[in-house]
């Protein structure tokens, strides 16, 4: 460490990080005096108050740690930040919430935060973003740059001694442009309260009077943006809790196919159904819109594993499947809907309501992206499932439809007919003729582990050329931490589901070919999903996880959508493999976590969310202060959603299954 004039010096690994430490009064930053930088941190002492900082006297193996402490007889906070103004390329992250500039030249303007100098008029605009700490997944802030990458991480909790009272202070990380990053000791959303997409709220924050925090500072160099997975691990080891929980993998499955079949299903519209409710006054859930999508959150999703519980479950399932639709005859209905002309299904297996025909326009068109069209992602994810489900009857010797792997066949040769020279695939097509609408996002990575399985599936190499192909398109997105633009309702955000086609993708490839850069390609894919995954349990405010339910294992969509949902689940069969092939147990771990996460939330109902049955689940799970918009009916906030959605609890319930296929199978 050095001192200047007005800052101090850290060297590490290679790296010169310039330090400032700032206090806060009267809601401003205050630069403390250059005066009290010292050759292993900072102290600053007025008549009212004092702060500290301190630094480990060595780091090694590219980090170091630091303690950072106030005593003020008024409301104070600290901030530490870290820059880097001798290097090239920056690239900011905070998990789960920036990711570069989140992409405020292509995204739409006000929708959610882009750190920027651009549009200053708009208030999720900004060249500083700070959150509170456990907005993020791994409680961190880093700045990536040419050489390498450069984080400093935080305890997102600190207990206030100060006011004679036990009490809470949350902290907070920040992104500012150009070359600055940090944490502070207490925290203010600033410039706003990122509460929802386009609601931009009233900034909030902790102060106190007494507190201490600790966290650590990182440095890798050589490997690029990637070098931020390395950092992860590290930190995840420090702070990881595992979640804990009660049932078998048995009674979870039999317990969300009794839902699916006795309750999602409404036999009078011939469909499965979206459920909600409006505790406390009344809790039963009632529908609220049918789901008729052939993939992404619907269809083919729930479709698969409803054809895998089936032979997992046994009779059981015989008897609960009698009184609904089969996931056979789901997928029957999906490729029913093929269109010549476009080449590709019907996106909606049925119409969305008894006074319309329309077979495309899903509940996503009302975000503007994808209107008369067919979107890649419920057409990648369609194809992807419905050749699973073939894979799985074919490793069991039982008999499935020719039409569905014809259906599948049709819909990938027309993806292929269209791909770019340079391996990309659509994020839109035309429903009229053979045509690519839109090019820009990662929706069309799904087809790609779908190419592979009608390899696999029709003796055919050729399609698995394909695939590798549009793979070492999709490659970077995932490699430079920017996978942007697979759902229709995000604006073309960066997000956490486009990965998981790649997640796929990689392994298939890799199982077919037999090639180890496949299976670096799944070390990067579960460096990017470990970016969205909690690693640590937060403490929220509300109910129904206000106490007793830990976040850790939890994946967040998107930085559009700040709540955890269950999506994050379907990575963790590949995480696993990983796991196994390489002999790495953090992978593992990091499988075990979702698993006990997801366990453990189906076990809030009904008793902790105040509706439902043990089997239902929603797909909104708010870790910290984002989208929590949800009330009671007296006006009570509620950290989750009153609504079962149906497709979130599919995905649980297929890793469910898997990990009783697992169990039952001794491994």
């Amino acid at each position: 460490m050095e001192r200047n004039t007005e800052y101090m010096t850290l060297k590490l690994n290679g790296f010169n990080l310039k330090v400032n430490i700032f206090y806060g009064k009267n809601e401003i930053w205050i630069p403390v005096p250059d005066s009290c930088y010292t050759e292993d941190g900072c102290e600053f002492r007025t008549k009212d108050a004092e702060y500290r900082v301190a630094f480990d006297k060595e780091g090694e193996n590219g980090e170091i740690g630091y303690r950072m402490e106030f005593c003020a007889s008024y409301d104070t906070r600290m901030k530490l930040q870290l820059s880097l103004p001798e290097e090239e390329d920056y690239f900011h992250v905070i998990p789960c919430n920036i990711f570069g500039d989140n992409h405020a030249e292509e995204v739409r303007i006000g929708e959610f935060p882009l750190l920027t100098e651009l549009h200053p008029e708009a208030a999720f605009c900004s060249p500083y973003w700070e959150f509170r700490a456990d907005r993020a997944a791994i409680p961190l802030s880093a700045l990536c740059c040419r050489r390498g990458v450069a984080a400093i991480s935080v305890v997102p909790y600190s207990e206030e001694q100060g006011k004679g009272e036990k009490g809470l202070i949350r902290n907070g990380i920040f992104a500012a442009l150009s070359d600055s990053f940090g944490v502070t000791l207490g925290y203010t959303n600033d410039p706003v309260t990122f509460l929802n997409r386009s609601v931009p709220t009233a900034a909030t924050g902790n102060r106190g009077r007494k507190a201490c925090a600790t966290g650590r500072i990182y440095v890798e160099t050589g490997k690029g943006r990637p070098g931020i997975h390395a950092i992860v691990r590290r930190e995840y080891e420090r702070v990881h809790v595992r979640p804990e929980y009660t049932r078998s993998f048995r009674q979870a499955a039999e317990a969300m196919l009794d839902t699916f079949c006795c309750l999602n299903y409404d036999s009078q519209a011939g469909e499965y159904t979206n459920r909600k409710c409006q505790p406390c006054e009344n809790t039963e859930l009632e529908p609220w819109r049918n789901v008729v999508e052939i993939g992404w959150t619907g269809g083919a999703i729930l479709g698969f594993p409803l054809v895998m519980s089936r032979y997992l479950l046994g009779d059981y399932a015989e008897g609960r499947l009698s009184q609904a639709m089969s996931g056979e005859d789901m997928l029957d209905r999906i490729v029913a809907g093929y269109r010549k002309e476009s080449g590709f299904f019907n996106d909606l297996y049925a119409p969305v309501n008894d006074t319309s025909d329309d077979r495309l326009n899903g509940w996503w068109t009302y975000y503007g992206l994808c209107r008369d069209c067919h979107c890649a992602y419920t057409q990648g994810s369609a194809v992807y499932y419905i050749l699973k489900t073939i894979s799985f009857l074919k490793e069991r010797g039982i008999s499935w439809k020719a039409e569905w792997l014809e259906g599948c066949k049709n819909v990938l040769d027309t993806v292929i007919s269209l791909q770019r020279e340079d391996g990309a695939f659509g994020y839109t097509y035309s429903a009229e003729e053979r045509k690519v609408l839109d090019w820009e996002g990662f929706a069309g990575c799904w087809f790609v582990p779908g190419l592979v399985y009608l390899a696999r599936l029709t003796g055919d190499a050729s399609y698995v050329e394909k695939a590798r192909k549009a793979h070492a398109y999709y490659r970077n997105f995932v490699i430079n931490l920017d996978c942007y633009g697979a759902p229709m309702d995000t604006w073309k955000a960066v997000d956490q589901e486009g990965n998981l086609s790649f997640l796929h993708g990689s392994r298939m490839l890799y199982e077919y070919t037999g090639e180890e850069e496949f299976l670096e390609d799944m070390k990067y894919s579960a460096g990017y999903e470990f970016l969205w995954r909690y690693s640590y349990p937060t403490r929220p405010e509300h109910p129904p996880v206000n106490a007793g339910w830990n976040a850790c294992g939890g994946s967040v969509t998107s930085v559009s959508n700040p709540h955890i949902h269950p999506m994050g689940v379907l990575a963790d069969e590949d995480l696993l493999f990983l796991g196994q092939v390489t002999g790495d147990s953090y992978y593992t771990e990091r499988a075990l976590d979702s698993i006990a996460w997801m366990m453990q939330t189906l076990e809030l109902y009904p008793d902790r969310t105040g509706y439902g049955q043990y089997g239902v689940l929603s797909e909104r799970w708010c870790p910290s202060d984002g989208l929590v918009t949800e009330r009671y009916d007296n006006g009570e906030a509620y950290n989750s959603w009153f609504s079962y959605n149906l497709w979130a609890a599919a995905n649980v319930f297929e890793a469910v299954l898997h990990r009783l296929r697992l169990v039952s199978s001794g491994i």
